[in-house]
């Protein structure tokens, strides 16, 4: 399943919609399902804030024994030390996608080929 939505930060919570939906058709556990709305929600809130896209896209991938989501943008991805004096609290998003799934894979954009890919992934059965 594939959606676009705008790169605006009004859109965060169609997007957290548009995920449980997609869970509850997949019938995972409410903690898996709350572990993947909050981590796509916190790769999209990045989107919104640092890719100066117009838009992204959340690609829902669902296997036998996991899922994988990746949230694209358009924009260039810049993976820097925060300075809480200047850039105010907040930035603790990729740490949270971390401990939320089994795994966050970012594919950074460029300025020849922008677009960044974060992929989140998430075991949906017991090991």
């Amino acid at each position: 399943s594939l959606r676009s939505f705008p790169a605006e930060a009004e859109s965060l919570a169609d997007i957290r919609e548009y995920v449980r939906g997609l869970a509850q058709i997949a019938r995972l556990p409410e903690r898996t399902t709350e572990d993947l709305v909050l981590a796509v929600s916190e790769a999209c809130a990045n989107a919104v804030v640092h890719s100066g896209s117009s838009s992204m896209q959340i690609e829902w991938r669902p296997g036998p024994d996991r899922v994988e989501i990746d949230v694209r943008d358009q924009g260039r991805f810049r993976n820097r030390v925060r300075l809480p004096s200047v850039d105010g609290p907040g930035g603790f998003g990729i740490p949270l996608m971390a401990a939320l799934t089994e795994e966050v894979v970012i594919e950074e954009g460029t300025r020849r080929r922008p677009g960044t890919t974060v992929r989140l992934t998430k075991r949906t059965e017991r090991p």
